[in-house]
């Protein structure tokens, strides 16, 4: 048993604690919680790790990522238009070695743990790539085997090729599920397979949806730059036809929407794409760097989204479209982008949300007795007066992150 003590302890779903300790058993899981002058004489056997200037709290989920794509770090241009940017991502991804690959995808992986992430979702079109490295990080993880097949008559051989790519494995901290990449990649008849499949097995899911508004235009006309770049990538069917929704309609439409499926973006969304995202509890991840580095027509508008009631979480999307996989960077991000959330809400998104939104949240995200002890220290060279607006908004004297 181990006994941490703070300047804070952030339980996330409960009020902080000043002057705050932790108790943590020998199967590494959170045996009580409270103020230190409460904890340390009632388990006096224990002698207290006394963390000087110092912020206890959950690790941080990255519920949003691509490690696969870690090599492309600052390979597309920024500021392209979406359509043109993910033609340019499709076309030079492959002129990478596997051990080039490989490589990046650990260092990724290093960095987010050191950063002090405890929880990724991880979007895999070869599962086999980011899994290795995956395990031996000690991250929890939900890898969403990424399905994508434009044609209509190639649904079932393409459902069938992905499907077989899941590997078969024991880790309770790693869970494998398939996941529609997007509304402009997956036709219908494959939508309706994956559809099946997800409900048959009660699986979460995953779905890049209303990203860009030239997604928004495709859907409801069936042109604009998005047929243009599906043409230029070779897989075009002539056969489709607009549904004439936007992008939330038409997935909910086709029952994909729920309380196990991460929508990822939800840049374009209006007042009843929220409603439907609020009425079907569906989680939404929002990657503010992404969609500010990428021309996709907009922000999220996380504020309503909140206020209707959604579970929004956070994501640093791929090293193809922002900086780094650092949690941080993206919560400062967003605060900017939307000052008038609070940093508390903030938070609890990058920890909590995260972690109900990729299916571990009854056992990380929040500091609860029973839950595992996926808990972070965050020292600094002061002591602060308010934790939440000093981890939210980057303040500099932050130095050293541990993980307990």
């Amino acid at each position: 048993m181990k006994l941490y003590c703070a300047d804070w302890v952030l339980p996330i779903r409960s009020s902080p604690i000043r002057n705050g300790a932790v108790l943590i058993d020998d199967l590494h899981r959170i045996a009580d919680v409270g103020p230190a002058e409460i904890l340390i004489p009632k388990y006096p056997s224990i002698k207290p790790n006394l963390l000087e200037h110092a912020i206890i709290l959950p690790g941080l989920v990255n519920a949003h990522t691509h490690l696969e794509l870690s090599m492309m770090k600052n390979v597309v241009p920024a500021g392209l238009d979406f359509s043109e940017w993910a033609f340019q991502t499709i076309t030079t991804r492959m002129n990478f070695s596997e051990a080039t690959v490989l490589a990046d995808c650990e260092k990724a992986i290093r960095s987010m743990v050191e950063s002090g992430t405890v929880a990724v979702g991880d979007i895999a079109n070869h599962a086999a790539t980011a899994l290795p490295y995956l395990r031996r990080s000690g991250l929890y993880a939900t890898v969403f085997n990424e399905v994508t097949g434009f044609a209509n008559h190639i649904a079932k051989q393409r459902f069938e090729e992905f499907f077989s790519k899941i590997v078969s494995f024991d880790d309770e901290r790693i869970q494998q599920t398939l996941a529609p990449h997007a509304p402009y990649s997956v036709s219908k008849p494959l939508f309706e397979l994956i559809g099946r499949h997800l409900h048959s097995e009660n699986s979460r899911t995953s779905i890049h949806l209303a990203e860009s508004i030239d997604e928004v235009e495709f859907l409801k006309t069936g042109v604009g730059p998005m047929k243009s770049m599906i043409e230029r990538i070779g897989r075009w069917d002539a056969s489709w036809s607009a549904p004439g929704q936007s992008p939330v309609e038409y997935v909910h439409s086709l029952g994909l929407l729920g309380d196990r499926t991460m929508v990822v973006h939800a840049v374009h969304v209006n007042e009843n794409d929220l409603s439907i995202l609020a009425e079907t509890r569906s989680f939404v991840c929002t990657c503010p760097r992404s969609n500010a580095r990428i021309d996709v027509g907009g922000t999220a508008p996380v504020k309503r989204m909140l206020e209707a009631g959604i579970t929004v979480c956070i994501g640093t999307d791929s090293l193809a479209s922002c900086d780094d996989l650092v949690l941080w960077n993206e919560m400062k991000a967003l605060h900017s982008i939307h000052p008038s959330i609070p940093p508390e809400t903030v938070l609890k998104m990058a920890t909590l949300n995260g972690a109900q939104a990729i299916g571990f949240g009854e056992r990380i995200g929040s500091i609860e007795t029973g839950k595992d002890a996926a808990l972070i220290a965050i020292r600094s060279i002061q002591k602060t007066e308010d934790p939440f607006a000093c981890l939210v908004k980057g303040l500099d004297f932050l130095t050293e992150i541990t993980k307990l």
